[in-house]
């Protein structure tokens, strides 16, 4: 059994970094997605002791779940919570993580201390999964506008699948590039006005190639 122990620099004191870990809008741009993964969904943060599931991506469009509860909160000082995975690249197993958060030269030092894990490979997958986290984190405390992909998902007009969701990152790409919205809007009118009248046999293929050379690629 092993332990993790992480130090991270945030630009910003306590009582500032903390919105983040309470404000739904602002979680979903940092918490929860590993390297090369993505947030789908999430509810909004659960009550004290209550479970969350955290639904996520992995880069070839696989889905996957982070689950957890929130065990204790002292809003600006730590917050202590349990995490597992179903599915996704990091190995599954029910660990305790305890963020605390310490006032330093106008920011914040945040120390992680997470375990027991069933091995070193395990604790090094979550040490890599806190490194991207807490690095969004820092853009996010920093007033970075950081793009946020569970937004761009609940945008998409109720499209499913790979088709639908390569179709949707062209327009994210659009906007996030800083595409005049006049121009976004319309490459906007014209993919969905031909996804609608797309037979449904004929989307389901098409989306069935593309989900296929992501996997292809990701080998």
């Amino acid at each position: 059994m092993s332990d993790l122990r992480m130090e991270w620099k945030l630009p910003a004191p306590p009582d500032q970094v903390f919105p983040a870990f309470e404000r739904p809008a602002l979680i979903r741009r940092w918490f929860g997605a590993p390297p090369g993964c993505h947030r789908t969904h999430a509810p909004d943060p659960g009550a004290l002791g209550q479970p969350y599931r955290v639904g996520l991506r992995d880069a070839a469009g696989r889905a996957f779940t982070q689950v957890g509860c929130i065990m204790a909160v002292e809003p600006g000082q730590s917050l202590e919570l349990e995490m597992d995975w179903e599915g996704g690249p990091v190995p599954p197993g029910r660990t305790r993580a305890v963020l605390t958060f310490h006032p330093e030269e106008g920011g914040t030092r945040l120390e992680l201390r997470q375990g027991p894990f069933a091995d070193d490979a395990a604790r090094d997958a979550h040490r890599g999964y806190w490194e991207a986290c807490l690095g969004r984190l820092a853009r996010v405390v920093g007033g970075e506008p950081v793009p946020c992909f569970e937004e761009f998902w609940e945008e998409s007009r109720g499209y499913v699948g790979p088709l639908a969701v390569a179709a949707y990152a062209v327009l994210a790409g659009l906007r996030e590039a800083g595409a005049p919205k006049e121009e976004v809007a319309r490459v906007e009118e014209v993919l969905y006005a031909h996804l609608s009248r797309l037979p449904e046999d004929t989307a389901a293929a098409l989306g069935a190639v593309l989900q296929s050379r992501v996997e292809t690629s990701d080998r």
